[in-house]
C-alpha cells in the first residue's frame, strides 16, 4: 500500500482526508453514496456509475474479494472509488482475486480511511457535488478552482463510449425474440432474459427505431444507464419512434427515456437513490418490494400527461418508481429488476416476456 496522503475535494469546499487505494493519481466525478453492505464489485461495473466517484458507506471493504462473474459490464465504470476501511484479507469460495488488484488492474483511482458515515452526511444534507480524488501532495487551492470550473459529468453524453455487450444464449431453442437498446444494460438483466428464453438482439445506443424494429421483435427493452436522459438526443429520439409500434418496457435511465416520450419531465435529485433496500409499492395491487436502484434523475410526478399513470411509487419519499401509458403497449419502472429469493427472473421481466399486456399492469 502507498503510505503517501490522499484527499476528497468537493465543489462546496468540504474536504475529506485519506490514503491512497488501488490508482494512484487523480479521478473526478459527481460524488454519489452507495447504502448496500455487500455489491462494491457490481457498482464499479454497473455502467450507471459512468461519471460519479463512488463512496460507499459500508465500513469495511474487500472482505469477499472480486470474481470474473459478477462483473455488471466489461471493466469498472466509475470514475474513482471511496471507502473508509479496506479488507486485505479476503475470503470467499468464489473469489478469484483481491480488490484493490481489481482497481489497479483498471487504473481505477480510489481513496481509503475517509469517514465515509460523515460525507453520506454531508451529501445527504448538501445534496450531491462534483468532487476529485488527487493522490499525493496536490495543489488543493488550483484543484478546488478547476472542479469549480468544470461543468457536471451528467451534462456529457454518458452513453457515448459505452463498451458493448454480447447476449446470453437461452438455454435451449428459443421461446421468445426481443431487441434491447443497450442504454448500460447490466449482464444480470441479460442472464434473466436468457432464462426467461429469449433471444435478444442488442443494439447500441445510438441506434435508430427503424433499425430496432428491423429485428422484427415481439418487444423492445429499454436499459440502463447512466446520466441524465435528456441530454443524448438520439435515445429520445428512437423511445418515441419505437412507441406504438412495438410492446416497450424500459429499466432505469430506459425507464426516464420512455416517460420523456410519453410526456413526463424528469428533473435531478439532491441526493439520488443508490442501494440495495429501496422499498416500493406497486400501486394496482398494494404489494410492496424490496428493490436495488442505482439512479440520480427522477420523473416528475407532477408532470403526468392523462394518458400516462403512476404504477410505482417509492416509500421512503413517494418518488415515480414505475409507469405504463393507458393508450400504448408501454411501461417502465426505475429500479433494477433482480431475481427473487428462488432465483427465478424478476416478475415484471416474466410478465413483459409472456406477453401479459407487455406491461407492468397486471404484474
Amino acid at each position: 500500500m502507498n503510505p503517501a496522503k490522499a484527499v476528497l475535494l468537493l465543489e462546496d469546499g468540504a474536504r475529506f482526508e485519506g490514503l491512497p487505494f488501488g490508482a494512484t493519481g487523480q479521478a473526478t466525478g459527481e460524488t454519489v453514496f452507495y447504502t448496500g453492505v455487500v455489491g462494491y464489485q457490481e457498482i464499479l461495473t454497473s455502467p450507471s456509475y459512468r461519471g460519479t466517484l463512488a463512496v460507499i458507506t459500508y465500513p469495511i471493504i474487500g472482505s469477499y474479494g472480486v470474481n470474473a462473474e459478477d462483473n455488471e459490464s466489461a471493466a469498472p465504470q466509475v470514475g474513482g472509488l471511496v471507502i473508509k476501511e479496506y479488507s486485505r484479507t479476503y475470503s470467499n469460495f468464489r473469489a478469484t482475486g483481491a480488490l484493490e488488484d481489481f482497481l489497479l488492474e483498471h487504473h481505477v483511482v480510489g481513496i481509503r480511511e475517509v469517514d465515509t458515515r460523515a460525507l453520506a452526511v454531508h451529501l445527504r444534507e448538501q445534496g450531491e457535488k462534483r468532487g476529485i480524488i488527487a493522490s499525493g501532495d496536490a495543489d488543493e487551492a488550483a484543484l478546488l478552482a478547476r472542479l469549480r470550473a468544470a461543468p457536471s459529468p451528467f451534462a456529457a453524453d454518458l452513453l457515448e463510449g459505452l463498451p458493448p455487450e454480447e447476449p446470453v444464449a437461452p438455454a435451449g431453442s428459443p421461446r421468445h425474440k426481443l431487441a434491447l437498446l443497450n442504454l448500460g444494460v447490466h449482464r444480470s438483466l441479460l442472464a434473466q432474459l436468457a432464462q426467461l428464453g429469449c433471444a435478444v438482439e442488442i443494439l447500441p445506443p445510438t441506434a435508430r427505431a427503424e433499425a430496432v424494429l428491423a429485428t422484427d421483435p415481439e418487444g423492445v427493452v429499454l436499459a440502463g444507464g447512466p446520466g441524465d436522459p435528456r441530454v443524448p438526443p438520439y435515445a429520445l429520439a428512437a423511445a418515441k419512434g419505437l412507441l406504438g409500434k412495438v410492446p416497450l418496457f424500459g429499466v432505469g435511465l430506459g425507464h426516464q427515456l420512455l416517460a420523456l416520450a410519453l410526456g413526463c419531465k424528469v428533473e435531478r435529485m439532491p441526493t439520488g437513490h443508490r442501494g440495495v433496500n429501496h422499498p416500493v409499492r406497486h400501486l394496482p395491487t398494494r404489494r410492496c418490494e424490496i428493490t436495488v436502484q442505482h439512479h440520480s434523475f427522477v420523473v416528475d410526478g407532477e408532470s403526468m400527461p392523462d394518458d400516462v399513470e403512476t404504477t410505482h411509487v417509492n416509500l421512503n419519499d413517494a418518488t415515480v418508481e414505475g409507469i405504463r401509458s393507458r393508450t400504448l403497449p408501454a411501461a417502465s419502472v426505475q429500479f433494477h429488476p433482480t431475481r427473487d429469493e428462488t432465483g427465478q427472473p424478476h416478475r415484471l421481466l416474466a410478465g413483459f416476456v409472456e406477453g401479459r399486456q407487455h406491461s407492468v399492469e397486471r404484474v
